[in-house]
């Protein structure tokens, strides 16, 4: 596994750095991320 922590509810207002995040994540070989980690906090 390679991956980490991704929090893209920091960035819902920018969908075009959501776009880059993917594809840098899939340049670097990136198969296991974590989400929601912070997301608790919008409830």
């Amino acid at each position: 596994l390679h991956g980490g922590d991704y929090n893209p509810e920091q960035w819902l207002e920018c969908k075009d750095i959501l776009e880059e995040d993917i594809l840098l994540m899939k340049e670097a070989g990136i198969n296991c991320v974590t989400l929601g980690v912070f997301s608790w906090s919008m409830l």
